[in-house]
């Protein structure tokens, strides 16, 4: 069987431009939010979102400081009922969970007011 490139009728392509444009504007927000701690201590971003899970002194002197958000879904599961030839049957479809992990890393350099966040890792797409 000869291999076929896939091609989304144009509906499809549009929705699937739709959530990519959704994606992009929403990691643009992160990284609004980001810059806007730019100059600032670490200590700013801390009163905000807690401690850091993570703080490393890089070799050239800077800092990094690493926050993380867990994102988590469930969808409920279901039950359906059925009748055939006069008995009940009933199918139960499992509740699932998913988790997101998405992590927030900024860069600070010493100054003679302490550390000051100078640059940060722009977030994975969908943070």
């Amino acid at each position: 069987m000869p291999f076929r490139f896939f091609v989304p009728a144009p509906r499809q392509a549009a929705h699937g431009a739709g959530l990519m444009a959704l994606a992009v504007a929403l990691q643009g927000c992160s990284a609004d939010i980001m810059r806007g701690y730019i100059g600032r201590p670490p200590e700013a971003v801390m009163a905000r979102y807690g401690p850091p899970v993570d703080v490393r002194d890089l070799p050239d002197g800077r800092r990094a400081y690493q926050w993380m958000e867990v994102e988590t879904t469930t969808s409920g599961g279901s039950e359906t009922t059925t009748y055939e030839r006069g008995r009940r049957r009933t199918e139960y479809t499992p509740t699932t969970t998913q988790q997101k992990r998405c992590f927030y890393t900024f860069y600070a350099n010493r100054t003679s007011r302490g550390w000051r966040i100078d640059s940060y890792l722009d977030p994975e797409l969908g943070c």
